[in-house]
């Protein structure tokens, strides 16, 4: 089987990151080759005077310069992992690179820090990451613990287009799953106008990947998201697949929503796309 490309952003160069964990544990599960990303930032010139600005540019040069430095010590993780990849640097704005980056990857994988967590939730990195990755998005909270990744999966069903962009894009892991237990929940609304549509059986359709997994009808009276996160809990989940801002991002802001609270909440690792 050919290697999956996994992104994976490196927040920091000092010891093991907690994406870059989760990471080596999803290449014990699937052919990999990780692409560890560090984003070296550039100097706020935008209030600097002209004669400040040369400073901040000589700067910001050599910290890119540094990263680029740093290829030997990604390579030594990738060997103490058993792992391929390799090691890349850009320079600016991380979710511009990370979306460049990804055109040519299968998914991103990336920490969400709590300490500096999407204020309001849907407009920070990892959020503007999942809206334009164009591929699916291990989203690593940093209160995640991930000794295992994959083993035991909870998938979120609404029939949405973008939970099955998530179960799709998580079909490889899936298929090496031990445990899967599917919410059905209902149905999201129809935006086109049309009557009648076809509904996806997903069960038949996982049976024909050859996945085998428990369906439960899932209806809960009161909060979705704190729902699916107390079943994941429930089914010893170590990993959550969903799809991601079903709704608008203002109409997620005002009223609140599914993917804000497990954004907000959840300690388990989140399989989303858009």
């Amino acid at each position: 089987m050919p290697p999956f490309d996994i992104l994976v952003h490196v927040r920091n160069l000092d010891g093991e990151s907690l994406a870059a964990r989760a990471a080596f544990v999803l290449a014990r599960r699937l052919p990999s080759h990780l692409y560890g990303l560090y984003v070296a930032p550039m100097g706020a010139v935008a209030f600097s005077t002209p004669e400040t600005v040369v400073f901040q540019v000589q700067e910001a040069d050599q910290l890119y310069r540094d990263a680029l430095a740093r290829k030997d010590w990604w390579q030594g993780q990738l060997a103490a992992h058993a792992a391929s990849g390799e090691w890349l640097v850009a320079q600016g704005e991380p979710v511009e690179a990370l979306c460049h980056v990804a055109r040519w990857c299968d998914f991103v994988v990336a920490e969400r820090p709590l300490l500096q967590a999407d204020a309001p939730t849907g407009w920070g990195p990892v959020s503007r990451t999942v809206f334009g990755a164009g591929v699916p998005v291990v989203v690593v909270p940093q209160s995640a613990r991930v000794e295992t990744l994959g083993e035991r999966v909870l998938i979120a069903w609404n029939h949405s287009r973008e939970a099955m962009r998530a179960i799709h894009g998580a079909l490889p892991l899936l298929r090496r799953a031990a445990q899967i237990v599917v919410l059905h929940g209902a149905a999201a609304e129809e935006r086109l106008g049309a009557r009648h549509l076809p509904r996806l059986d997903l069960d038949a359709y996982l049976a024909r990947h050859e996945i085998r997994a428990e369906v439960r009808p899932f209806a809960p009276k009161n909060g979705v998201g704190p729902a699916i996160l107390a079943a994941a809990h429930e089914a010893q989940a170590d990993l959550i697949v969903m799809g991601a801002w079903g709704h608008s991002r203002i109409a997620e802001l005002v009223l609140g929503g599914v993917t804000r609270h497990l954004f907000q909440h959840s300690d388990l690792p989140l399989f989303v796309a858009h």
